[in-house]
């Protein structure tokens, strides 16, 4: 009896051993979802959540997600997903409420960022907007819309003052925005940067070599020679 007791419990930590290894698995092979017990899908429910979010049936879309997050509720991106899910089920309150807490829990949450953006845009706070506009750019997130969101930041005066704030705040960003400018230099952008110069804000030197002439061309020449109090930061 204690014998068959023994291999039934060898058998059992066996099936928890496979099944686990089996989630881990699907982390880096999609495919082996499909043969993850329910019971031990935490990886492979994060795979088959991001897959049918947005393709499956509403109903089955929120019921996969709230499987999600009730198996690995820290994750923002979890929230996200969840974020998703409601809105496409007509429950818009309950979505924005879960982008906000996304965006607050993890930063670098793209789309949680993007939609906190538009919240903010929308709800007249540019301040807010131009942060997760930062967050963004610091992401190097190359499936955000930037240039969009840049337009519509810089389209009021208080956009662009809330810019060339955060611009004055510094950070990595800072270098991948301004080298950006100055490869495609607009009126508004070119005012944000001159405003934040104004302002005190001292830049990456590798990143503003190309910008001098791109404010200057716009009317800013004395802004433009502010540049030359720039910074060495480390790569």
């Amino acid at each position: 009896m204690m014998r068959f007791v023994w291999f039934a419990i060898l058998a059992l930590i066996a099936c928890i051993a496979t099944g686990a290894e089996l989630d881990r698995a699907s982390r880096r092979q999609p495919s082996l979802v499909a043969f993850v017990p329910q019971p031990f899908r935490s990886f492979a429910q994060e795979n088959l959540t991001m897959a049918n979010v947005r393709s499956a049936d509403p109903k089955l879309a929120l019921e996969e997600t709230q499987a999600l997050v009730w198996r690995s509720p820290m994750p923002a991106e979890h929230l996200t997903l969840l974020a998703i899910a409601k809105e496409r089920n007509g429950e818009r309150d309950a979505s924005a409420r879960l982008v906000q807490r996304a965006a607050q829990r993890g930063w670098r949450d793209p789309i949680a960022q993007q939609a906190m953006f538009d919240i903010a845009l929308a709800a007249g706070d540019p301040v807010e907007a131009a942060h997760r506009f930062a967050a963004l750019w610091a992401l190097k997130e190359d499936q955000a819309p930037l240039a969009d969101m840049e337009q519509r930041l810089l389209a009021t005066p208080e956009g662009r003052s809330a810019l060339a704030d955060t611009l004055v705040g510094g950070g990595n960003w800072t270098k991948a925005y301004l080298r950006s400018v100055a490869a495609k230099p607009g009126d508004d952008s070119a005012a944000s940067i001159a405003l934040a110069l104004r302002k005190g804000g001292r830049f990456d030197c590798g990143a503003v070599s190309q910008l001098r002439p791109a404010l200057a061309k716009r009317g800013f020449q004395a802004e433009a020679s502010l540049l030359d109090n720039c910074i060495r930061m480390k790569r």
